[in-house]
């Protein structure tokens, strides 16, 4: 299928590969399908979250766990639930990124895009837990390893 787009123009899109929200991205309720553009030759860490429904909205998006080694929150059983979570190597976390100047870049850590990849749905879950906030400053980091069980989500 044929999308059209204003940052990149025309794309061509695997209609498998389309993001279907299940909970919407917030302010963007009536949008509910996206699809993931990596950076060219993923040559960095960020993407873009382009709606097929509205061709002027793209989000730049990123992995959080890229700058924030420590980066970590617990999946509501509601969400595991409406995301089909079966088994933890199908999620994938991303955040928005908020570019207002080059030395004010922050990402929303509050509220991140949840991914079941198996299934192409997700949803942007607001965290209730934690000190996470909605403009964090983007700042080095690394990736952190280790394993938790379905509901714990870290890197």
């Amino acid at each position: 299928m044929i999308v059209n787009t204003k940052r990149f123009g025309a794309i061509e899109v695997d209609e498998k590969e389309v993001i279907t929200f299940r909970g919407p991205i917030l302010g963007f309720g009536g949008l509910q399908k996206y699809v993931f553009i990596p950076s060219e030759n993923n040559e960095h860490p960020f993407g873009f979250l382009q709606s097929i429904e509205d061709e002027n909205l793209t989000f730049i998006v990123t992995d959080p766990f890229t700058f924030f080694s420590e980066y970590e929150f617990q999946l509501d059983p509601h969400w595991i639930g409406a995301l089909d979570i079966q088994d933890k190597e199908y999620i994938q976390v991303m955040v928005i990124v908020t570019i207002r100047s080059a030395e004010d870049v922050t990402c929303n850590l509050r509220a991140p895009i949840v991914l079941n990849r198996a299934k192409n749905i997700a949803a942007q879950i607001v965290l209730d837990q934690g000190s996470h906030t909605t403009k964090q400053p983007l700042s080095g980091g690394g990736r952190k390893g280790g394993d938790s069980d379905v509901n714990s989500v870290s890197k």
